[in-house]
């Protein structure tokens, strides 16, 4: 599947950054098994990481999130800035929900935990091949019930298209006269909607309704 990728050094590669050394040539092997075609090059740290990412071109990489000298995040960002070719997979112990977005939000493809299998963790890469992203059980299970939650919270809201527009922009702390322009409505008709969107999210100010956009999934925060 790299094929297509491979006219840096003429082998396709892969980075695995772990920092205990059993589990970082456990992953590696993983990422043999699955990929034998790939040339795998190792970091313990995320020092070492950004100066491969300096000299090497990735196609896959496999990144640990807690690093004795950073977080893998750092990477992650790099290489979906300066490599979006690579295709990145969080290996990591933390099954949340905050480590997961982030990750995701940043560039990673698939996250999977680290304390499965290693059966499992090659069926996972190589899933890669058939445009499975390689998501471990609880992860998936985490996606599911965040986007399902703020689905159901949206619902039960009961907010209009226009009452949505309006929320996110007050959310993202325009005033109602830019928002009024913004979507070229009268501020009185901006007042009156963010009224109605009080009453509705039970709400008294721009401080609440902000929370509430951010909990029914209409603002993106980092």
């Amino acid at each position: 599947m790299w094929d297509s990728q491979c006219e840096h050094n003429g082998k396709a590669q892969a980075l695995v950054l772990e920092d205990n050394p059993e589990t970082r040539a456990w992953l590696s092997s993983c990422v043999n098994s699955a990929f034998p075609e790939l040339l795998v090059h190792l970091a313990a740290n995320l020092a070492e990481a950004m100066i491969l990412l300096e000299t090497q071109r990735f196609d896959l990489a496999l990144v640990d999130l807690g690093l004795p000298d950073g977080s893998g995040m750092d990477v992650i960002r790099a290489l979906y800035s300066g490599q979006p070719q690579c295709y990145v997979v969080v290996a990591t112990i933390y099954d949340d929900d905050r480590n997961l977005f982030a990750a995701l939000k940043s560039g990673a493809k698939g996250y999977i935990l680290k304390d499965q299998d290693r059966a499992r963790i090659v069926s996972y890469l190589q899933g890669i091949k058939k445009n499975q992203p390689p998501l471990s059980p609880a992860s998936s299970q985490r996606l599911i019930n965040h986007f399902n939650n703020k689905a159901t919270a949206l619902a039960q809201a009961k907010l209009t298209p226009r009452e949505v527009e309006v929320l996110c922009l007050i959310g993202k702390g325009y005033s109602v006269e830019d928002a009024a322009g913004m979507l070229q409505l009268s501020a009185d008709t901006v007042k009156g909607y963010v009224k109605t969107i009080y009453i509705k999210l039970g709400v008294s100010n721009r401080s609440e309704a902000t929370l509430e956009a951010i909990r029914l999934g209409l603002i993106d925060v980092n």
